[in-house]
């Protein structure tokens, strides 16, 4: 029997949240009704009509430039100068990628070797630690603490430094806790960088996602850092386009050059129609159906709102007011049950679905994850269901 398989994988599961979504569609298919929070927005008309357009042209079925189309890469370089206040080459400095993932990932690969450490958030995107994982480097957590909110320390970041490290990863706005770095805790951090001779991978997915007056910075911006900054984008988030996996990353020439050299024999190119839409995405005002970008997230703080307060009125359950992004992340200790156990509970009983904080990390234990990008009357009947489980318990 073949049972040779590669060592750097054997502590790699799948994709905690991809498995939900199997699980929630299963359910479903079974006319059971489950609430998930998630969006079920479509894809704007006019997004979908750009990637129609260069479908039926002759390139549409052509192989694409391996750096992304030109008019993906003109559009992505628009919109860093207008919204992030990045001047960037889109010939050298901007890459397509099949969603922001694959960007990461491909990234870690052409900065780090086996034996290096990568340092990250705990709790953080569940998908960090595999990613750096499959490069063969070693994942190196840094705590973040709810008492500031969830917000990484430059000082944790020091302790956790060896003469192995060579890469810092960042999610702002935070994925799971909806926490946003602020320019001055950012400067913080870009000094540890420069100090020790780092990269600092940014995950931006959630760039436009913000509340209560808080804003986005991207690292690449902070003095120091664009030398040593990978910056890495999606159109998924914002524009309703999860299934069509268009990102990119923006990065020095030299590192561009290496990520295209990983990129060209992981995957050639984006779907070339598919970066056609996003081009679009990236020029038009229309980001949900007919809904502008801040009319979207006025409706999003709203959702926002009514589940937290839902969660904050469940005695046993505390829940720090997200920043950003579109999760609520609070803490369920109190009731004495694993996140594992607890969130079975709800999708048994409640048929609501939150992922369990320790799919997050060591110290997302005691938590759950919960999405608010659901239209408002899905949210209101999902914290119904809640606290009528939770106060049963």
């Amino acid at each position: 029997m073949l049972d040779h398989y590669a060592k750097r994988i054997e502590k790699l599961r799948f994709s905690s949240s991809l498995m939900s979504m199997r699980r929630i569609r299963e359910l479903r298919a079974n006319g059971i009704k489950v609430h998930d929070f998630g969006s079920k927005f479509d894809t704007p008309t006019h997004i979908k009509a750009a990637a129609a357009r260069y479908m039926n042209s002759p390139q549409g079925s052509l192989y694409a430039d391996p750096r992304g189309i030109p008019e993906f890469r003109a559009a992505v370089q628009r919109k860093l100068l207008r919204e992030n206040g990045l001047a960037v080459d889109p010939d050298t400095e901007i890459t397509a990628t099949p969603g922001g993932k694959a960007g990461i990932v491909a990234t870690l690969l052409a900065l780090v070797d086996s034996g290096d450490e990568v340092i990250l958030e705990d709790p953080g995107w569940l998908s960090f630690e595999p990613m750096i994982r499959i490069t063969g480097a070693t994942p190196v957590p840094v705590p973040l603490h709810e008492s500031n909110g969830f917000r990484l320390d430059a000082a944790d970041i020091r302790k956790a430094i060896t003469p192995r490290t060579k890469v810092i990863v960042l999610c702002s706005p935070h994925n799971p806790t909806g926490a946003v770095l602020s320019r001055a805790e950012l400067e913080a951090i870009a000094g540890v960088a420069i100090e020790h001779d780092l990269h600092v991978v940014m995950d931006e997915a959630y760039e436009h996602f913000l509340y209560d007056g808080h804003a986005h910075v991207s690292m690449a911006t902070i003095e120091g850092m664009r030398a040593r900054t990978i910056t890495v984008q999606t159109a998924s988030k914002t524009y309703n386009m999860f299934g069509w996996r268009v990102g990119w990353v923006i990065a020095p020439a030299e590192i561009s050059e290496r990520i295209r050299m990983i990129s060209s024999h992981m995957f050639t190119c984006v779907t070339s129609f598919a970066q056609a839409g996003a081009a679009a995405a990236l020029d038009g005002d229309h980001v949900q159906g007919t809904l502008t970008l801040p009319e979207m997230m006025k409706n999003y703080q709203i959702q926002r709102n009514a589940l937290v307060e839902g969660l904050r009125a469940i005695p046993g359950v505390t829940c720090v007011m997200p920043a950003g992004a579109y999760f609520a992340f609070p803490r369920i200790s109190g009731f004495g049950r694993s996140s594992q156990d607890f969130a079975a509970l709800l999708l048994d009983r409640a048929r609501v679905n939150g992922l369990p904080g320790s799919v997050f990390g060591q110290r997302g234990e005691g938590h759950i994850r919960f999405v608010f990008n659901a239209p408002l009357p899905e949210i209101e009947e999902g914290v119904a269901h809640l606290q009528e489980c939770l106060r049963a318990l």
